[in-house]
């Protein structure tokens, strides 16, 4: 059986593939709370978070790097304001894998994903959420950056993580104030949960789970409060990961995932 993180990837992904890849968890570190995910980010993927070694954007003496330190040899890409730019990305409501069904309920909606062996996953957004990428002219040079750079930071890398598999440079994501998201894995027939937010508070969020399915379809929530109302979940990365062409190799292959929002 796939993990939670690996199903809520793969279904998200076959139905929205552009909006990058999906984090099954968003939340940010909790040592440093409004220090998320940043453009320019260099790491992995790890049980669904994105785990952060440098950014490229960031001098080798930033404070951001004492934790992990920098690859031998790094040089930054100072950025520049115009090669940035912000938009709303993602109206809130209901993304859905497309075996999951959905309908209304009492302050809240239900959904059920259909079928034998079906697995589904489900993203619902109480607010709309925020993206930020690089320019498309700018992801040429960034591309160049990381394939020049591929064999020195999956070294560094598996300094850190020695399992690491490929490694991803960041040049977009999303991210929201709050969010639900829930997996229904592969042992169930017409599993079915449903989610709840408390009228007027759309923060509040809370999902019930049938006690007999509750093994099968793991959910979980991010619930603010007023006075902590930070953008700084990241539910969707975009950029480009490299990773070994063949096994025991040092060339690599550098594949884009995602695609920047149009302008305003």
């Amino acid at each position: 059986m796939h993990s939670p993180h690996e199903v809520y990837q793969n279904e998200l992904k076959s139905r929205y593939k552009l909006h990058g890849w999906a984090l099954w968890q968003p939340e940010p570190d909790p040592d440093s709370p409004t220090e998320y995910v940043a453009i320019g980010d260099v790491g992995y993927i790890y049980n669904g978070r994105f785990v952060r070694l440098f950014n490229i954007q960031r001098k080798k003496d930033d404070p951001s790097h004492q934790q992990h330190g920098v690859p031998e040899g790094y040089r930054h890409m100072p950025p520049s304001p115009f090669d940035i730019f912000q938009k709303s990305r993602l109206d809130r409501g209901d993304y859905c894998s497309r075996s999951v069904r959905t309908d209304n309920a009492p302050n809240g909606r239900v959904y059920q994903c259909r079928g034998r062996g079906k697995t589904g996953a489900v993203l619902h957004l109480p607010d709309h959420a925020l993206s930020r990428d690089y320019r498309g002219s700018m992801t040429k040079l960034i591309k160049k950056y990381l394939d020049d750079n591929s064999q020195r930071f999956f070294e560094f890398a598996r300094g850190h993580f020695p399992d690491v598999k490929e490694i991803i440079l960041v040049t977009g994501y999303t991210a929201v104030t709050s969010w639900a998201a829930a997996v229904f894995l592969d042992k169930q027939t017409d599993a079915k949960l449903e989610f709840q937010s408390l009228p007027n508070d759309r923060m509040n969020l809370q999902w019930r789970v049938e006690d007999n399915i509750r093994e099968h379809v793991p959910c979980h929530t991010s619930n603010p409060t007023q006075d902590d109302l930070l953008a700084n979940q990241c539910i969707y990365i975009r950029g480009f990961q490299a990773r070994h062409k063949y096994a025991n190799d040092n060339k690599f292959e550098i594949e884009a995932f995602g695609a920047p929002p149009r302008r305003f």
